[in-house]
């Protein structure tokens, strides 16, 4: 699969480009570089997206709401919050990343997710589902 080195630069290449419209679109601010993957920081909302390059590779996405000091309220996996938004099953945000391919291609179908859960998550509705999911 190549290097871990390879792979941690094109998962966050990948990303920077997957999830542009978070910044562009979005207002939101970043990426910054974390341990494990690329950060994206709003006003009321970080969204984190992960490459764990373990026994089995996974990419996942956290989503955590901002209480108004900036720290977190509460953090939830993006495909948990994407079945409770009803935007779709959680098999549209699969994580599973055997191979390079994989990786990239899961990068992309996060992406895709949260553009679609974006309009709720950027309402007072947002936070309202991020808790709800918690709970649940």
């Amino acid at each position: 699969m190549g290097s871990r080195e390879d792979l941690a630069e094109a998962f966050r290449t990948e990303v920077g480009v997957a999830f542009a419209f978070l910044v562009e679109d979005a207002g939101f601010s970043g990426p910054e570089q974390t341990d494990n993957g690329l950060l994206f920081h709003s006003v009321g909302l970080d969204v984190e997206v992960w490459f764990l390059d373990v026994h089995e590779p996974v990419v996942t996405t956290l989503v955590a709401s901002l209480a108004s000091d900036g720290v977190r309220a509460g953090d939830v996996w993006l495909d948990e919050l994407y079945v409770l938004s009803r935007c779709g099953p959680a098999q549209d945000v699969p994580g599973s990343a055997p191979t390079r391919r994989a990786m990239l291609r899961r990068v992309h179908q996060h992406a895709a997710a949260l553009r679609r859960l974006m309009p709720q998550l950027l309402t007072a509705e947002g936070a309202q589902l991020i808790a709800q999911c918690r709970q649940g």
